[in-house]
C-alpha cells in the first residue's frame, strides 16, 4: 500500500476527525446550556438592579415632589435614565404633573417597573407614581458578552484537549504504525531477515505496537530458519521424488507376482540389447522356456500352487544366470524369455541346459513335495541384421520344436 495514496487515511487522521466531531457537538451542546443559564443569571441580576435603581431613588424623588422642586426631580429622573440598564423613566405626581427621561418609545416595547413614592411626612400616603423601563440594548449586551466568555472558555478548553489527544496520537499510534509500514513495503528477498528498529520515546510502557514488532521478529526468525534448511529440505525432498520415481519405475517394469521384468520392458529393452550387440559386433542369445503341462498343474493343484511354481523357476533363475549380465522377463502365462549377453550359441545351450536340469531337479516347493515339474527351452542366436520380431520367432519356434518332442528338452540339440 503506497501512502501517498488517496485512498489511504492513518488511523490518527480518523481518530482525530471523529474526535473533532464529537467534541464540536459536545461544545455546542455545553454552550447551549451556559448560554441558558447565562440569560437567567443575567436577566435576574437585571431586574435587581433596575429594582435597587428604583428604590435608592424614591426617598430623593420624595422629598423633591413635597418640597415642589420640579428642577430637581427631573434632574433625579435624568440620572435614573443615565444608568446603563434603564431606557426610560417617568415620573406622575398625584397633582398630575408627569416628568420623564430617556427614550420614550422603550415605554412600549418593555416591560416596566413601578414604584409608589411615599409622602414623607404621613404615612401610607402617595404623593406621585414613578415607573421604569429596562434597556433592552444593555441587557443582550451583558448577555452575550457572558454568553461569548462562556463559549470562548469551552471552545478554548476542547480546543486544546482535542490537540493534546492529537498529539498523543500521532506520536503514539501514527508515526510507530507509518514507520513499520515503510519497513514491511520497503522488505526485498535479501532483506527479509533485517531486523525491525522501531523508535519509540525513552521510558514508555509496552504497548500493542512493541506486540506486533516482537510478533514481526518471530515471523524473521521463522523465516531465516526455513532458509537456512531449504537446502537440505530440497534435498531431502528430491531424493524422495527420485526414490518415488524409482518405485512406480520398478513397478511398470516388473512382473508382481516372479520379480522378473515384464513383457513390456522386454519389448523395449531386447531392441536395445540387439543394437548394441551389432554395434561392436558382439554375440547375445535368447531363450524361451516354457513350464511343462503347467495348466494341468493349475487345474490338479490350484491356482495358488501355480503361482508357487512360477516363483520357483524364477528363482532358478536367479540362481543360475549371471547377476547384471543375464536378465528375464515374464513373457505370457507360463512363458519365460530370457536374454544372453556376450554368449553364443553353444553357450546359450549349455546354460538352457542347466536351466532345465536345475528346474527338474533342484526346483523348491514347499506346499506339494510329490510335485514334479519340468520345463523345455527354445534357444536362438542373433544374427547380425536380424530384427528382434525375427529373433523371437526363432527362439518360440525352438521351443514349439522342444514341445513337440516330448517335452523337458533344450532345442536345438548340440
Amino acid at each position: 500500500m503506497n501512502l501517498s495514496d488517496k485512498s489511504f487515511r492513518p488511523i490518527a487522521t480518523t481518530l482525530t476527525r471523529t474526535i473533532w466531531r464529537w467534541a464540536t457537538l459536545f461544545a455546542c451542546l455545553i454552550g447551549l446550556a451556559q448560554a441558558t443559564f447565562s440569560y437567567l443569571r443575567v436577566h435576574d441580576d437585571f431586574e435587581m438592579q433596575v429594582r435597587d435603581i428604583g428604590r435608592s431613588n424614591i426617598p430623593l424623588l420624595s422629598v423633591s415632589i413635597w418640597d415642589i422642586e420640579p428642577d430637581a426631580v427631573q434632574r433625579q429622573l435624568d440620572g435614573i435614565a443615565e444608568k446603563p440598564q434603564i431606557g426610560f423613566a417617568r415620573l406622575t405626581v398625584s397633582t398630575g404633573q408627569v416628568f420623564s427621561a430617556g427614550d420614550q418609545s422603550l415605554a412600549v416595547s418593555t416591560s416596566e417597573k413601578s414604584f409608589d413614592v411615599p409622602s414623607p411626612s404621613r404615612v401610607n400616603e402617595s404623593i406621585g407614581k414613578l415607573e421604569i423601563y429596562e434597556n433592552p440594548r444593555a441587557f443582550y449586551r451583558e448577555l452575550l458578552y457572558s454568553v461569548a466568555i462562556a463559549l470562548v472558555g469551552s471552545g478554548v478548553l476542547t480546543f486544546l484537549i482535542c490537540a493534546l489527544v492529537i498529539y498523543v496520537l500521532k506520536r503514539e499510534l501514527e508515526y510507530p504504525l507509518r514507520h513499520i509500514a515503510q519497513f514491511v513495503s520497503a522488505l526485498t528477498p535479501d532483506r527479509l531477515t533485517a531486523p525491525l528498529q522501531l523508535p519509540r520515546q525513552a521510558g514508555h510502557l509496552r504497548d500493542e505496537i512493541d506486540l506486533v514488532v516482537d510478533g514481526f521478529a518471530v515471523l524473521q526468525a521463522g523465516v531465516t530458519g526455513y532458509i537456512s534448511n531449504l537446502d537440505e529440505l530440497v534435498a531431502q525432498r528430491t531424493a524422495e521424488l527420485e526414490t518415488a520415481m524409482a518405485s512406480i519405475q520398478r513397478l511398470s517394469t516388473i512382473d508382481s507376482l516372479t520379480g522378473c521384468f515384464n513383457r513390456r520392458l522386454f519389448n523395449e529393452r531386447i531392441v536395445q540389447e540387439l543394437e548394441r550387440a551389432e554395434r561392436y559386433g558382439r554375440p547375445v542369445s535368447l531363450v524361451f522356456c516354457d513350464i511343462d503341462h503347467f495348466k494341468q498343474v493349475n487345474d490338479t493343484y490350484g491356482h495358488l500352487l501355480g503361482d508357487q511354481v512360477l516363483q520357483a523357476v524364477a528363482g532358478v533363475f536367479e540362481r543360475y544366470l549371471r547377476h547384471e549380465v543375464d536378465w528375464v522377463a515374464r513373457y505370457g502365462g507360463e512363458e519365460f524369455v530370457i536374454v544372453l549377453p556376450e554368449t553364443a550359441l553353444a553357450e546359450a545351450l549349455t546354460t538352457g541346459e542347466r536351466l532345465r536340469k536345475a528346474i527338474e531337479n533342484d526346483l523348491q516347493i514347499a506346499a506339494e513335495e510329490s510335485l514334479q515339474v519340468t520345463a523345455s527351452f527354445g534357444v536362438a542366436q542373433h544374427r547380425p541384421g536380424e530384427i528382434a520380431e525375427q529373433l523371437i520367432h526363432d527362439a518360440d519356434l525352438l521351443l514349439y520344436q522342444a514341445k513337440a518332442a516330448g517335452r523337458n528338452r533344450v532345442f536345438p540339440v548340440l
